[in-house]
């Protein structure tokens, strides 16, 4: 098997576009969506208190903090205190995606791990460290080598549930293509991934939609930004802001569809760099969200295209009698098989979970995202559990559901003496917690479940057997 297709074989998350802020319509049709954060650069050295409310106005659900000379928020967060951000973050009902970190380098981040720990962040970006222009072999080498420094860091980052994002940046030993394929085929944990930058790589769409296929999930971070006619002296505005989607000339569909295909559930951050650095893309925080609302819509009707591409493909497909009527869930509830046999094996992380009552890292990972009609059973044994219409977003960092498929769930007292666990009723495999009265559905409770203690079933496709220890 090569790099390609080891790298670029995650299933497509199919998710419809939910209505923005600004008022773009949902395409309830869509099977993909962008999840999206604020770069608080894009503002300048402009206040968070001012920057905060524009999250949610941009369809974002989380910010990424940039220093100076970029910005100066990360400063801003020292000078406000942890316990005041945390509460303007509360107020303003946005997460702290993302904090960028250039200037400490990808061995520095040890005390910024435990900070993003704190306050619920789960990304870091930064850059590689190593020679310069290098190729072939030496250039593997060097990433390699590379990676080995970063063990002790990527210690922390497992222990802190931080993964550090390593961007692609020009002068750097993370800079072409072939560096980045090296870094996703060599990393030795998820904790270390990829904030990939168009802008600077070759601007050439297939290049670009293929290398995002090489790279696979090892995507944490996508800046939705293109080369236009530099960044690096000041130019009129309207060549500067050639650098915004939609704007410059770099087609973005194939891009989206590369995305689409490898299933990016990572974050996306619509991105440019004015001259000179520190100051807002426009002249006022308004016409800076218009700005990124402008570009979001462009990407918006891109992903529309692609959804009516995949409708009119569906309508044109032969249809066989298999496929006439899709199954409900409900009826591949009641046509699971049993068999008796020894439970599915499982890998370390998945036994830390489901046998040793673990807890996987938040974020918008895993199942998180999912909106796919279809089935979740207990990856253990295959027992169904959950059904896809009692699923929604709590926005908590795990899948959620306000109830489970009758008799699939188990609850009992957890031992922290305050939470209930939840378990697969036929295995007895931890599954997560469930919660009450916090009023996200009619039905007032939530699963809090584990993705890796479950596996998705789309709807249509056949559910494996459920598997028992003893024959009933």
């Amino acid at each position: 098997m090569d790099r390609r297709t080891m790298l670029g074989t995650s299933a497509a998350s199919a998710t419809s576009l939910v209505a923005a802020a600004s008022g773009l319509a949902a395409d309830e049709a869509a099977r993909f969506q962008l999840n999206y954060m604020l770069p608080s650069c894009m503002y300048g050295y402009t206040e968070l208190e001012e920057i905060l409310p524009e999250v949610k106005k941009i369809g974002a659900s989380a910010i990424d903090l940039w220093p100076r000379v970029h910005g100066n928020q990360r400063e801003q967060l020292d000078e406000l205190g942890e316990q005041r951000f945390a509460s303007m973050l509360r107020q303003a009902d946005v997460k702290l995606g993302c904090l960028t970190q250039y200037k400490l380098g990808p061995f520095g981040l040890q005390d910024e791990m435990r900070l993003a720990q704190r306050l619920g962040c789960r990304t870091i970006v930064t850059g590689g460290r190593g020679p310069k222009g290098t190729s072939d072999a030496e250039l593997k080498a060097a990433v390699k080598s590379f990676i080995e420094q970063m063990k002790p860091h990527l210690e922390v980052a497992e222990e802190t549930g931080v993964t550090i994002a390593i961007e692609n940046h020009g002068n750097n030993l993370i800079e072409s293509p072939e560096s980045l394929r090296w870094l996703a085929e060599l990393r030795p944990s998820d904790h270390l991934g990829i904030a990939l930058a168009p802008y600077h790589l070759p601007q050439d769409p297939a290049l670009l939609a293929n290398l995002i296929r090489d790279l696979g999930n090892s995507i944490r971070v996508f800046y939705a930004w293109q080369h236009g006619m530099g960044a690096m002296k000041k130019l009129p505005k309207e060549q500067e802001l050639l650098q915004m989607p939609g704007r410059g000339d770099l087609d973005f569909l194939p891009l989206l569809s590369a995305l689409r295909d490898v299933g990016y559930d990572g974050w996306t951050e619509i991105f440019m760099h004015p001259v000179p650095r520190g100051v807002p893309i426009l002249d006022s925080t308004a016409a800076v969200t218009r700005e990124i609302n402008r570009s979001r819509r462009y990407l918006s009707e891109q992903l529309e295209t692609l959804s009516q591409s995949e409708r009119n493909e569906e309508k044109t497909k032969p249809k066989s009698k298999g496929n006439e009527k899709a199954m409900s869930d409900q009826q591949q509830q009641q046509e699971q098989e049993r068999v008796v046999g020894q439970y599915n094996p499982l890998s370390q992380k998945e036994a830390y979970v489901i046998l040793q009552q673990g807890t996987e890292p938040p974020g918008p990972g895993g199942y998180t995202m999912t909106k796919d009609p279809g089935t979740y059973i207990c990856r253990q044994c295959n027992a169904q559990l959950y059904h896809s219409t009692d699923k929604f977003e709590s926005h908590c960092g795990w899948p959620s559901f306000d109830d489970e498929i009758e008799g699939a769930v188990e609850r009992r007292p957890d031992p922290d003496g305050s939470r209930t666990e939840i378990v697969c009723s036929n295995c007895r495999g931890h599954l997560g917690h469930v919660f009450f009265g916090e009023r996200f559905t009619e039905k007032n409770t939530r699963h809090c479940v584990n993705s890796i203690s479950m596996k998705f079933i789309p709807q249509g496709e056949p559910i494996p057997a459920m598997i028992v220890k003893k024959a009933e």
